[in-house]
């Protein structure tokens, strides 16, 4: 039977990411806000494990343990404390609450079932302490523990054990989609044949695959060294969550989100966004397309700062500014674009993975863009909505046609600059795939206006 575990935490976010992280590896998940409704769950019965938020409203932890362990049918369940300074509670709170361990938000989904699994095997085998011996204080205890209480810290997994593990499974994750279709391709009696298993994965690992196994090698190290504190699938939890998990904790660090070789690394600041950067991404991201979107530079500007070898090499909205073309303004405005709709991007993709560190990225420092996640997310659904719409009207290996009747009627000073280089773009050969990557306009904004010309019949599809 599937252990039962409450979550007590004030954070509707957290306790539906932790729940579902939790059903996804079988365990059965319960809720509850705060203490109070945390002990009139309890007492409901059928919970094996209690995983609960150390700083809540109406009841805290603290509180929360003490009501617990003063009821006899309570006091003997085990409780792994949650918070956000979890290293501080570890030592002394761990120990005058009766938890059995702690672990600090937010964490990696490996860490919390780590944590989760060691709680109930020591459970099962009679190695927690007796809590009639526990000495609960009715009042908060002291923030200065005697020095032997903290060395009676319970055992917890350590961030470099954690780190270990996490590329050990990444790894195996990657060999796993390489192996598998190579293997699962072998005539039925050939799998029992240890050679003929050895030579499908010798030709499965070409000098390509190891090369792309050392750089996912490298990048594990990286994000190990770099503590990674949080991290997981997308399918699991979707991003969105993810992003307002780390908004409400106020974390300083990056989140690195990748999809094959394409990567997004969004920096935050106590909560905010900074700026978003991206590797493998289209061209549409990059700074520049932004800059000449709004007409405030040309490609020849960005060709030329590109190739002055005269002055160290830059950045290119920093080198922009430096020689007066674009103004510092301009160039906030440009990254506050670049960052959101890399973020709406990445809101739309259905797979992948993300990894929070404590690690700040390049360029984050310079920039501080401060943007609330919440009006990000908001404007990123409402995207989502509009390009499923967009995706059903909308073949992109079509033809159309502007209908010159109509857009002489309406006149092209009703155009917006955008709306103008998409209706240029329309000369009756080119597929919608073909328009969207000649404009110097976004793939959501241009997919847009097509579906808004097509609608107010200013242009038509082709006949086949």
């Amino acid at each position: 039977m599937a252990a039962r575990v409450l979550v007590v935490d004030d954070s509707p976010t957290i306790r539906k990411l932790v729940s579902a992280i939790l059903a996804r590896h079988d365990y059965e998940p319960t809720q509850a806000a705060d203490g109070q409704a945390g002990l009139e769950r309890l007492r409901e019965g059928g919970v094996d494990l209690v995983l609960l938020d150390f700083v809540m409203p109406r009841m805290n932890g603290y509180q929360f343990c003490r009501e617990m362990r003063a009821d006899e049918a309570l006091r003997h369940l085990p409780v792994v404390l949650m918070s956000a300074k979890g290293d501080k509670i570890r030592g002394q709170f761990v120990q005058q609450t009766g938890a059995i361990d702690a672990i600090t938000k937010p964490f990696d989904a490996r860490g919390l079932l780590a944590v989760v699994e060691s709680a109930l095997q020591k459970t099962a085998e009679g190695r927690i302490r007796r809590f009639d011996s526990i000495r609960i204080e009715r009042e908060a205890p002291s923030s200065h523990p005697p020095a032997a209480k903290l060395r009676e810290s319970a055992s917890v997994v350590t961030e470099d054990q954690l780190a270990k593990k996490n590329i050990a499974a990444e790894l195996a994750e990657k060999l796993a989609d390489v192996l598998a279709p190579a293997l699962s391709q072998m005539a039925e009696p050939r799998r029992s044949d240890a050679i003929a298993i050895a030579g499908t994965i010798r030709r499965a690992l070409g000098p390509d695959t190891f090369e792309e196994l050392g750089r996912a090698v490298r990048d594990l190290n990286e994000q190990a060294e770099q503590v990674e504190g949080f991290g997981g699938n997308l399918r699991v939890i979707p991003l969105a969550e993810v992003l307002q998990v780390l908004q409400l904790q106020r974390q300083t660090g990056t989140c690195h989100v990748t999809i094959g070789k394409v990567e997004v690394a969004i920096s935050f600041r106590e909560g905010l966004i900074d700026l978003a950067r991206s590797k493998g991404a289209s061209d549409e991201f990059r700074l520049g397309r932004y800059l000449v979107e709004e007409g405030l530079v040309n490609q020849s500007d960005l060709d030329n700062v590109r190739e002055d070898r005269s002055v160290p090499r830059k950045l290119l909205g920093e080198a922009l500014v430096e020689s007066g073309t674009i103004t510092e303004e301009d160039l906030r405005r440009a990254l506050i674009r670049q960052t959101s709709e890399l973020i709406y991007e990445v809101l739309r993709w259905p797979d992948g993975r993300f990894s929070f560190s404590s690690t700040p990225a390049d360029g984050a420092e310079q920039n501080r863009l401060g943007l609330p996640v919440a009006s990000i997310v908001m404007e990123g659904f409402r995207r989502v909505d509009e390009w499923r719409l967009i995706e059903e009207s909308i073949h992109f290996d079509e033809v159309l046609l502007r209908d010159q009747v109509a857009v002489d009627a309406l006149g092209s000073e009703k155009l917006t600059r955008q709306e103008q280089l998409v209706l240029d773009a329309i000369d009756g050969q080119r597929t919608v795939r073909e328009i969207i990557s000649s404009v110097v306009v976004g793939s959501f904004d241009a997919c847009k206006i097509l579906y808004q010309f097509l609608q107010s019949r200013l242009v038509r599809r082709r006949a086949a």
